[in-house]
């Protein structure tokens, strides 16, 4: 029976992908025959395109429901169409049976749930991708939120990859330049991790403090009663974001709440080095006028490196430096060093300021944007392979994006750049700066110090030769160095170096 669901699954995401890619085919090849017939060919495959999509995300659930809830929150990127039909997957997906998740829960407390959650809601109070929420109690009578994974949700889930997979491959005809090899893997790295709820439990513990300073509240974890595959925590109540009739809110606490989320996130980005990659307006929940934030499955690293570099790179848009911004990104490797920086400076002066003079409702489906989208893909195909992405950064962008269609949500008609450039300052000071250099010396301190242990094991079968212990500290200096050469930081490799070499004699 589960063959034959998953047999179901493929077919029909294969169906529709081959039916949708026919049309848009079509209204393709009318427009180079008439530019007004196309157009409305193609805003009638929009209208047909979305609800099917949609519907096949909230049937088969699981990957496709976090693709339509992408979808639903980017109306400056995606199709109205496509926008409205999915908005209902941003906060809810269809709920399973309570005797599909009683069997996940019997699994994971080895059938012995009344020893965790004497008392359990049988109806859930949401349903998500990966799995569902319910209300409980434990002994104590202490309230709690219970997220429980689906049983069958792996097969589904590689299912998903596999057709992704495909499309992102037929897509790539359209978007040549751009990194969708780099994005599937990048997908399949975050749902590989979300299905590991002990992981998401560490990630909310993690992040908590610094998203505590700027108000915003995660719930706490009961260790004791979670699983790989169940999720006990601290009881949020009140609304999702995605519930709320956001324009009901007064102005200020609309403008308090999106401030809050950028602060947030800047604080993530700049000074954790870890994010919440998944933003979505279901995973904010409005208790009166506190925020809270949940669903801690996907997240990523920044190393100490590249969160200096984005503070430079924020540093630059607060002083609307775009070719600053360019030589930031090509030091972080987005840009590798053989591209047309040249072009790319110019290409960038001008969409950024075009943007920032435009509200992003006014700029969405002008002639403008159709103009600027057909230099960018042509800009892309002239590259050649000259932009490189990090791997964090198709998360790390994903998420962003995310905040900025909320924070549209919020403060309708204002641009993110008018929004976030007030709460730059506090972010790119000098003293921002030189924490996050001695956090850096730090880290490279204790790496450092802590390698002749690590060398230990290849050293032992040998006789110390002074000339390797001189080597070591070199080989370290001069990988450093051609990482970054900057005056500070080969300090901090010499000193490091001096370090390995003292610690190896003393051995």
């Amino acid at each position: 029976m589960a063959f034959l669901s998953l047999a179901r699954r493929g077919f029909e995401g294969l169906t529709l992908l081959g039916s949708l890619g026919v049309l848009y085919l079509g209204a393709r090849v009318v427009g180079f025959v008439s530019t007004a017939g196309g157009r409305a060919l193609n805003r009638r495959v929009h209208a047909l395109g979305g609800p099917w999509f949609a519907a096949h995300c909230r049937r088969h659930g699981a990957l496709l429901i976090k693709i339509g809830q992408f979808a639903a929150s980017r109306p400056d990127l995606f199709p109205l169409a496509y926008v409205d039909a999915c908005c209902s997957l941003r906060d809810q997906a269809d709920a399973r049976p309570w005797a599909v998740v009683r069997a996940s829960l019997d699994h994971a407390y080895e059938h012995r749930i009344a020893d965790h959650l004497p008392r359990i809601e049988e109806t859930p109070l949401a349903a998500a991708s990966f799995g569902q929420v319910h209300r409980a109690w434990l002994a104590d009578g202490t309230q709690v939120a219970v997220k429980i994974q689906y049983p069958d949700l792996g097969p589904r889930v590689a299912m998903d990859l596999a057709i992704l997979r495909l499309a992102l491959h037929l897509f790539g005809l359209l978007l040549p330049g751009w990194p969708l090899k780099l994005i599937h893997e990048e997908i399949a790295r975050t749902s590989r991790e979300e299905q590991d709820y002990l992981a998401e439990g560490t990630s909310a513990d993690r992040l908590r403090p610094a998203l505590l300073k700027h108000g915003i509240k995660v719930p706490a974890i009961r260790w004791e009663h979670t699983r790989e595959t169940v999720l006990v925590m601290e009881f949020a109540n009140g609304p999702t974001l995605a519930r709320t009739d956001l324009a009901a809110l007064p102005e200020a606490l609309r403008r308090t709440i999106a401030g809050q989320i950028i602060d947030g996130y800047l604080d993530q980005l700049l000074d954790v080095g870890f994010f919440h990659g998944d933003p979505h307006a279901g995973n904010f929940i409005l208790d009166g006028e506190q925020l809270w934030l949940i669903d801690f499955g996907m997240t990523a690293e920044i190393s100490v490196r590249e969160r200096d570099l984005y503070r430079r790179f924020l540093e630059c848009l607060r002083q609307d430096d775009t070719d600053g911004m360019v030589d930031v990104l090509a030091e972080i490797g987005i840009v590798t060093p053989g591209s047309d920086r040249a072009g790319l400076k110019a290409l960038a002066h001008e969409i950024y300021h075009q943007l920032a003079q435009m509200t992003p409702h006014a700029f969405k489906g002008s002639r403008r944007e159709a103009e600027l989208s057909s230099r960018v893909a042509e800009f892309l195909r002239r590259m050649q392979g000259g932009i490189v992405f990090p791997r964090h950064t198709i998360l790390l962008t994903r998420a962003l994006s995310l905040v900025e269609g909320l924070c549209l949500e919020l403060i309708p008609g204002e641009a993110m750049l008018t929004q976030i450039r007030p709460r730059l300052r506090k972010f790119v000071s000098l003293k921002k700066r030189l924490a996050a250099i001695g956090d850096e010396l730090t880290a490279l301190w204790r790496f450092a110090t802590g390698l002749p242990s690590r060398l230990e094991d290849v050293l032992k079968p040998q006789r110390q030769d002074p000339a390797l212990t001189a080597l070591l500290p070199a080989v370290l200096l001069v990988a450093v160095l051609q990482l970054d050469p900057s005056p500070w930081r080969t300090l901090g490799a010499a000193l490091c170096g001096l370090a390995v070499a003292v610690a190896i004699l003393r051995r």
